[in-house]
């Protein structure tokens, strides 16, 4: 039967007390640096993990964090969150933590979720993502003094400064306004736009990045504007009826961008033949410190296309 290392090995390896093994594990900057490296040296050489059981009723803590699994829609999952998602795993199993996936069917049933976990001391604190203006969990999370970060801005709230609400997102506004450009600048004049509806705070937020873009350039006016725009809700389904009436409501179009990869591929299925497919581009974000990154997917045709 395998015998693993223990505290008490740890200890003995390094000539320390094991209350100084588990300072190096639990609190390592009261520890003196040398000390620490030859703990962390035995700890190394010896292959010793703590018991995880025995350290979670110790310290009272799961070590676990909890995150809502959001539904696909159409079978797509949305590059960007699939990419948190393991980028969030990665980062915890390096910190020690776990991650727990729940389901809900609206905010009020996550409420109820994020209780029944809290109350059952299953986590230590939640990641919350969807955000959106009036978010009845993040404020049920507040009051209760539970521990929690989002991945989505706190729309409706002083978002830059409010130390309570740690938060992390794309920048919507700079990923259209920079796939806008690039189409200007590749020679694109009239751009198509295919959002969701108002009020999103994502979503209005990266239909002001393509609106900016085109009122800066000039070159079509506000009565255009207007005209090269389609709101619909997600879907891929929706996606492809949406440009189709986007191509016979707009006349010309050059160049289409869209709110989501699930709106992009049901413009690719419109796409006239033998014209390109929709591509999701990610760019460095200048816009906000908080902004890993800006997401932009879009759909071109190339300009002069006669089915346009």
């Amino acid at each position: 039967m395998t015998t693993f290392p223990t505290v008490t090995d740890v200890a003995l390896a390094a000539g320390v007390s094991r209350q100084t093994v588990s300072n190096v594990m639990n609190s390592p900057d009261i520890v003196r640096a040398d000390t620490r490296e030859r703990v962390q040296a035995a700890i190394a050489e010896l292959g010793y993990r703590p018991h995880a059981s025995a350290r979670r009723l110790r310290t009272r803590r799961s070590s676990t964090i909890g995150i809502r699994l959001d539904p696909m829609i159409d079978g797509i999952s949305g590059s960007v969150l699939d990419s948190f998602l393991h980028a969030l795993t990665e980062q915890a199993d390096r910190q020690g933590l776990r991650v727990l996936l729940f389901t809900a069917t609206g905010p009020e049933d996550e409420i109820t979720q994020l209780k029944r976990l809290n109350d059952g001391a299953d986590v230590d604190g939640f990641v919350l993502t969807s955000t959106f203006a009036g978010d009845p969990r993040t404020t049920w999370l507040l009051e209760n003094g539970i521990s929690f970060v989002t991945f989505g801005r706190p729309w409706g709230v002083d978002d830059m400064d409010d130390p309570q609400h740690l938060w992390v997102d794309v920048d919507g506004w700079t990923g259209l306004h920079d796939a806008t450009r690039a189409q200007q600048d590749a020679g694109a004049r009239r751009i198509g736009y295919i959002g969701w509806p108002s009020p999103s705070g994502t979503g209005d937020d990266r239909r002001r990045g393509w609106r900016d873009a085109m009122l800066e350039r000039g070159d079509v006016t506000e009565d255009e504007l207007a005209q090269l725009e389609v709101v619909t809700v997600d879907g891929v389904a929706e996606g492809t009826a949406a440009m189709q009436e986007l191509r016979r409501s707009a006349g010309r179009l050059d160049a289409v961008l869209c709110a989501s990869d699930s709106l992009a591929l049901g413009a690719m299925i419109a796409n006239p033949s033998g014209c390109r497919s929709p591509a999701t581009t990610t760019r460095p974000s200048p816009r906000r410190s908080g902004s890993p990154a800006s997401i932009s997917p879009w759909t071109r045709w190339p300009r002069g296309c006669s089915s346009c």
